[in-house]
């Protein structure tokens, strides 16, 4: 077939979590858009499911938290958590205009309502379709070459969107590089289970303990969703036999033997083995990266889903006030790629040191202590995943001293083994504010190559 011509005001490419709700917010706003994915919906991807109150607020304002809550998704109301032979059990923080404190949504489900509600808000929806190449008006990117069932065609639009996830075809294209890659030193596998006994409220148990890593919460359908976090260094011999290791790896944890007693697992474990962190250059002469496409981290502290919807609400407002205006819709793309950064910068390395292979470091459960200690410690601590307090305004110089000092004075470590500990996280810290700020490219083997879910 011959080509078909579609033009609009902005392209997104990249229906799920980043995607749609931006397109959503464009629409609402007055312009056109054209909502591309390669996949059809519903369908899975690699995902942590879980989004907290800074993403709910978001969804709240998209008006989809109703439709969210049918699925028999429960809030999740208390955060349960153990590192290493410290626990605790704290409220999810919330503020009084959030709808709730956070949900656990399998993504098939949660990106099917994120697509509908863009094609009820007026989106054009292009699914089971390829973007194969970039139109170019000289240095500017113009539009998108996609082929699907229709044969191919050029959707051109003064700003194209990737929205494309980890491994970005967008990005790909327009050349864009990584840069402050954080490789990651755990890999994942997730099930779910029907007849699972849990008592309200609902809890998000985050466990590590010795070098082990868990989490595990209430999801959709009135099923229980358990994920594993394995060392990488124990990746060949789990995947020999995945739902063997799965299984042995779910029954370590002796918190979900309750839990689990009479339930069934109703689905085959998937996985993912790589998922390195990067942040990725995400803005260019009519063109911009948003969600994972542009900065990807460590999946352990969950901030995927809610990153993805706080950076396409405050990406569709800088875009609506530039007025379509090329330059100016240059200028703001780029302040928000800026923002962008400084916004994930203190998540990303937190994230990058919660997901690290090992034991609970000595330090980081002292502080941890400590926290206990204060008056809404926990709660500010917990905050931290809302991505309302920064890692750094409770991780002080200060509350380091403190929990080296009882280290050293209780003596279950020996004194060279604290210090050590010490100077790794002084050096750590200085390295990652020089890289903050002059940040250290990749190339291009660093950058994933695929989203691919792994199966059991």
């Amino acid at each position: 077939m011959g080509r078909g011509v579609e033009r609009y005001d902005v392209i997104v490419v990249g229906a799920r979590c980043a995607g749609a709700p931006l397109a959503t917010h464009l629409v609402r706003a007055g312009l056109s858009v054209a909502l591309v994915d390669r996949a059809t919906f519903p369908s899975d991807t690699a995902s942590t499911h879980i989004f907290q109150a800074s993403g709910a607020a978001v969804l709240g304002r998209l008006g989809v938290v109703d439709r969210l809550l049918a699925t028999g998704a429960p809030w999740l109301e208390v955060s349960d958590m153990q590192l290493a032979d410290f626990s605790a059990k704290v409220p999810w923080p919330t503020e009084p205009s959030d709808p709730g404190p956070g949900l656990c949504v399998r993504r098939h489900v949660l990106d099917s309502i994120l697509v509908e509600t863009a094609q009820e808000a007026g989106a054009t929806l292009h699914t089971g379709t390829r973007v194969t190449a970039l139109v170019r008006e000289g240095a500017r990117v113009a539009g998108v070459v996609a082929e699907g069932d229709g044969g191919e065609r050029r959707l051109l639009a003064p700003l194209v969107v990737g929205a494309d996830g980890r491994s970005s075809k967008v990005g790909r294209l327009v050349g864009a590089r990584t840069y402050n890659v954080a490789p990651n030193e755990r890999f994942g596998y997730w099930a779910y289970y029907e007849g699972a006994r849990w008592s309200p409220p609902a809890s998000v148990l985050m466990l590590r303990w010795d070098d082990r890593f868990l989490i595990a919460c209430p999801t959709d359908a009135d099923l229980y969703m358990v994920g594993v976090l394995p060392p990488l260094a124990e990746l060949k011999s789990f995947t020999a036999d995945v739902e063997a290791s799965y299984e042995a790896e779910v029954a370590r944890c002796r918190r979900l033997d309750d839990v689990l007693a009479d339930a069934r697992r109703v689905a085959r474990p998937r996985g993912q083995a790589s998922f390195a962190g990067f942040f990725r250059e995400s803005a260019g002469p009519g063109w911009v990266l948003v969600g994972d496409a542009g900065h990807f981290k460590d999946p352990s502290p969950g901030q995927g889903i809610s990153d993805a919807l706080r950076q396409g609400e405050r990406l569709a407002e800088a875009v609506v006030n530039a007025g379509g205006v090329a330059a100016d819709t240059d200028a703001a793309t780029a302040r928000w790629s800026r923002w962008r950064d400084r916004d994930a910068a203190g998540m990303h390395w937190f994230a990058h040191d919660l997901g690290a292979a090992g034991p609970v470091p000595l330090l980081f459960d002292g502080i941890v202590r400590g926290l206990a200690a204060e008056p809404d410690g926990l709660r500010r601590a917990i905050d931290v995943f809302n991505h309302r307090v920064e890692p750094s305004d409770l991780l002080t110089p200060r509350r380091l001293v403190v929990a080296a000092g009882q280290a050293l004075v209780a003596r279950r470590h020996p004194p060279r083994v604290v210090l050590d500990e010490v100077k790794t996280v002084v050096g750590n810290d200085l390295r990652r504010r020089w890289r903050n700020h002059f940040p250290l490219y990749a190339d291009a083997a660093s950058v994933p190559e695929s989203d691919s879910l792994a199966g059991g």
